[in-house]
């Protein structure tokens, strides 16, 4: 039984986000320890993810190896003379880096104590395939794993853990989503094995229309992921719900409360950074971002030949390096920069050597960035070698000194609290080789206090043992419910709840039913915020007893809920659904034992159950499950009238559609069930 509703979050032109606002840590299930103030709910990562494999040599010239330079790339390589030298005290070492002339905007960055660098990162294996390490690094591997061996994208396992009862559709005060991806194509970093309801996705990132597609959040998962050069494992149905509505109109008004201080670049990058704080300012406590920057892909003109400070590089880094000087000036503007750390990362770096056509191929080790008011500035890595290369002439792997995992493991704990357990779990198949935490980006000073450190939450296994009677199938005389369906064998072998009507596509079955079989019915699981937690298709009992098709046994089990309190609703093909008034405690190995046949008021709502001599049924008559009973259901009996097989317009189930159900349509005639339970039920 999966834990929520789903749908496959459909991504063609893309900007994902997942928004949170403003949520305390009890309110989003977070464990944290009480011996420290812990107020680090403000704090946002922004990730930029530069796609196409940016040429960090050209962008970063390792002076203390310019010979090489020169030698290696005799068309394409820069001046002396016209790098900009980002650190006096670094001159002499070979940590002494030479800015491209366009990086004048990173180079303000750095001498504000605003910017860290962080060289030769990567990964074991390197893919050189631009779609496949950009799914290696969204998913938190490397090269020594299959993509398709890892579902899900790290930053999607790290929200999961960190806020575990998070549902993922507005409600109440839960009115944002937890991430947001901004950007001309969609990834996988967000992506969790169990749902999409940590991404939604937006078209277009100008200032006044971003927010006019969203892809809603329900549904079934993504059962693979498939590993393909071409991202196909990113073409996914696009699915608009009630839902998207609703996010529609928080981020309108997210963004009509926001403003900016800064002028930016007029670029997809500029723009996209430019909602971001926007949205930051609005209010939104989204905590991770994410823009793209394509085009870095560059074999042929990455410079112009006489002049090789210009060229589409140069152009590129200048709207990189521009866009986030103006986004971090704009934060602090804003009064927001205090909360704001970014990291700017590529799927990888470019050869040593140049090709033949005024450009680099694809090559292995990159460098990282990190921005922020409390980062700590420097560079940490030593220059790439240019000496050092493959058979192919890129860096060759082994001058790999910092996995991409350190770098944002030490910004996850360091600056959003992740603990070590939490980071074991985000970057779940990182071998032992890999240290996570241990590169100093944060100051010290602002580091998270250990005692607030977030672990995940471990998800409870109970038992649900529920008790209900079918009006029409209930026989006050014997006290129990008539099997004439499963003894005509006119009951079928896989839940019958796959239509619209419920839109639940649960693959619970049997081959034969016991005999003391009465019909099928459909229990949902729900938050005390009226969220449905999850669905399950079981057997019920003649004496009323729940029973799980796999085992036959009255004791249901239920996986993958977390330490909170749930009520279970009730449908069945033909009656009013119920939701049960009492919450139940979620708790490892305990069982629950729900009974709605001895009270009135054991459910929600008035008048939701009939009373049978002192015990109380649910109310037959709901043919077309709209919560009414009324002409239409009585159109539905009518077409079916002397039908002999399972229909819903069998209200006594004794497999005859005839004036007997008739009966019991009229009797309850004008009745009305739960508004909520009832739209909850065309979700």
């Amino acid at each position: 039984m999966k834990r929520r509703k789903f749908i496959k979050a459909g991504l063609t032109t893309a900007v994902a986000p997942v928004f949170l606002n403003g949520f305390g840590f009890k309110t989003l299930g977070a464990s944290v320890m009480p011996t420290a103030v812990c107020d680090y709910t403000d704090r946002v990562l922004v990730i930029v993810y530069l796609a196409g494999a940016n040429d960090i040599i050209n962008a970063l010239v390792p002076v203390n190896h310019f010979g090489s330079y020169q030698t290696e790339r005799p068309d394409i390589y820069m001046p002396q003379n016209a790098l900009i030298t980002l650190d006096n005290s670094l001159i002499g070492t070979n940590q002494d880096i030479g800015l491209h002339p366009s990086l004048s905007s990173f180079k303000n960055l750095y001498d504000d104590d605003l910017m860290a660098i962080v060289q030769r990162t990567g990964y074991n294996l390197p893919n050189r395939s631009h779609f496949a390490s950009e799914d290696i690094m969204l998913k938190g591997i490397d090269g020594s794993i299959s993509n398709a061996d890892q579902e899900e994208g790290w930053v999607g396992r790290f929200l999961k853990d960190r806020y575990p009862t998070y549902r993922g559709i507005p409600f109440g005060d839960e009115v944002d989503p937890l991430g947001i991806i901004l950007g001309d194509t969609p990834n996988t970093g967000f992506h969790t094995t169990e749902a999409h309801e940590l991404e939604i996705n937006l078209s277009g990132q100008d200032p006044a229309g971003f927010y006019s597609v969203i892809s809603s959040l329900s549904g079934e998962p993504i059962s693979q992921i498939p590993n393909s050069d071409h991202g196909e494992m990113l073409s996914y149905i696009s699915v608009l719900e009630k839902s998207t509505q609703v996010y529609s109109e928080r981020i309108t008004d997210v963004f009509n409360a926001g403003s900016n201080t800064q002028t930016y670049p007029n670029s997809d990058l500029g723009n996209q950074l430019k909602t971001i704080a926007r949205f930051i300012s609005g209010g939104s406590m989204t905590k991770v971002f994410m823009a793209r920057k394509g085009g870095w892909d560059n074999h042929v003109d990455l410079v112009i030949q006489g002049n090789t400070t210009q060229g589409q590089h140069a152009d590129l880094l200048a709207d990189l390096s521009n866009s986030l000087q103006a986004f971090q000036q704009d934060l602090a503007g804003l009064g927001k920069a205090n909360q704001v750390t970014t990291i700017v990362f590529s799927e990888f770096g470019r050869k040593i050597i140049q090709n033949g056509s005024s450009g680099t191929d694809h090559g292995t080790v990159s460098s990282m960035f990190v921005i922020g008011e409390h980062v700590n500035k420097g560079v940490y890595g030593q220059n790439i070698d240019l000496s050092f290369m493959d058979n192919q002439g890129a860096p060759d792997p082994a001058q790999l000194e910092n996995d991409y995992r350190s770098v944002f493991s030490s910004v996850m704990q360091d600056w959003l609290g992740a603990s070590d357990d939490a980071l074991l779990g985000t970057f779940s198949q990182t071998p032992s080789s890999v240290v996570l935490n241990n590169i100093p980006v944060i100051k010290s000073a602002q580091t998270v206090d250990p005692n607030c450190y977030f672990a995940p939450i471990q998800p409870v296994s109970m038992n649900l043992s529920f008790k209900l009677f079918l009006e029409g199938y209930y026989n006050a005389t014997t006290g129990l419910m008539g099997t004439d369906l499963s003894s005509s064998g006119l009951l079928p072998l896989s839940q019958p709840y796959d239509d619209t009507r419920y839109s639940y596509f649960g693959t619970e079955s049997i081959n034969s039913f016991p005999a003391n079989t009465v019909d099928w019915v459909l229990i949902e699981l729900w938050t005390e915020n009226n969220l449905v937690l999850d669905r399950k298709a079981v057997l019920l009992r003649n004496d009323g007893q729940i029973m799980d098709p796999a085992t036959g046994s009255t004791l249901v089990p239920i996986g993958g809920l977390y330490p909170e309190p749930f009520r279970v609703a009730v449908f069945h093909r033909s009656h009013i659904g119920v939701l049960h008034k009492n919450t139940i405690m979620a708790v490892e190995g305990t069982t629950s034992y729900p009974n709605i046949t001895n009270s009135a008021t054991s459910v929600s709502g008035v008048g939701q159950l009939k009373d049978i001599n002192g015990t109380y049924v649910m109310i037959a008559g709901d043919m077309d499950q709209n919560g009414l009973i009324n002409s239409a259901d009585y159109s539905i009996w009518k077409r079916a009238n002397n039908a002999s097989d399972y229909r819903v317009t069998d209200l006594n189930a004794d497999g005859i559609t005839d004036a007997a159900d008739y009966d019991l349509w009229k009797s309850n005639r004008s009745k009305m069930g739960n508004p909520l339970v009832h739209k909850l039920l065309k979700r």
